[in-house]
């Protein structure tokens, strides 16, 4: 692919926030990155509630970047126990939300607000109509369930990239392929003893570099071809560090790939 050409591709993708995102119809096989929201895609404050405690991590938008290139979208499952236990309302969670999608969408990434779900449920510590043991409340996979249903998806053809391993176990439960990112507060790993994801890696650009590579393996089971990873491309593009990227495509058969893993 030439470096013109990848240009015009990327902004062709950053363009498409402006178009109205449509609900497949059931089982059309449409893959889906689910994402926590703390401490995957903005830093964790412990109760991060407050417009002022709102910063995006480093890389998010060059990780979603490159996911939406490959053509997922993206939906927030989140865990916001606070408002059960009263400490912040649904209007303060919303509030937050709004501000993060507005980020998101100045970057290129295409996202809405239909498309976050939450539990404000705490079944020990809740208030109300809070304090229920509910389905939604992750590691259970109720979020996601409601998700499969809402946009007809197969949800072992998702992935779901969180930063705790009860975010680990609920992509478990979900039966979606998981990873770890280290950009969180990994603080219940003594929770959930034997429970590992499927991968760990640094931060959210490491993740999709992670898919982006399956992805092309898949290809090749498919085409017969293994088509180098273009990540790293298309990350320094949307970055606008184009001097010195190799913008060439290396394509290799199975035969060739097959050696390399003897």
């Amino acid at each position: 692919m030439s470096l013109k050409r990848l240009e015009r591709f990327i902004k062709w993708v950053t363009n498409s926030a402006n178009r109205k995102l449509q609900k497949p119809p059931k089982g059309s096989g449409k893959r889906i990155v689910f994402l926590d929201r703390d401490g995957v895609l903005n830093v964790d404050r412990h109760v991060t509630y407050r417009l002022e405690q709102f910063e995006l991590i480093a890389g998010v938008i060059e990780g979603l970047s490159l996911l939406q290139a490959l053509g997922f979208e993206f939906i927030i499952v989140t865990n916001q126990s606070a408002v059960g236990r009263g400490w912040i309302s649904e209007h303060d969670v919303d509030r937050f939300n709004q501000r993060l999608i507005y980020e998101l969408n100045q970057n290129g990434i295409e996202i809405t607000m239909e498309r976050i779900y939450i539990c404000p449920h705490d079944p020990i510590f809740g208030t109300g109509k809070y304090k229920k043991k509910c389905d939604c409340h992750k590691p259970r996979p109720g979020m996601f369930h409601t998700a499969a249903d809402d946009y007809g998806l197969e949800l072992t053809e998702c992935y779901y990239i969180g930063d705790k391993m009860s975010d680990v176990l609920a992509g478990f439960n979900a039966r979606c392929k998981t990873i770890l990112v280290e950009t969180g507060i990994l603080d219940d790993i003594h929770e959930y003893p034997g429970v590992s994801p499927d991968v760990r890696v640094k931060d959210l650009p490491k993740a999709a570099h992670i898919i982006s590579g399956e992805l092309a393996i898949e290809q090749m089971y498919t085409t017969g071809k293994f088509v180098a990873p273009f990540g790293a491309e298309i990350c320094a593009a949307l970055q606008l560090t184009h001097q010195g990227v190799n913008s060439a495509s290396f394509v290799y058969t199975r035969e060739q790939v097959s050696k390399w893993q003897r």
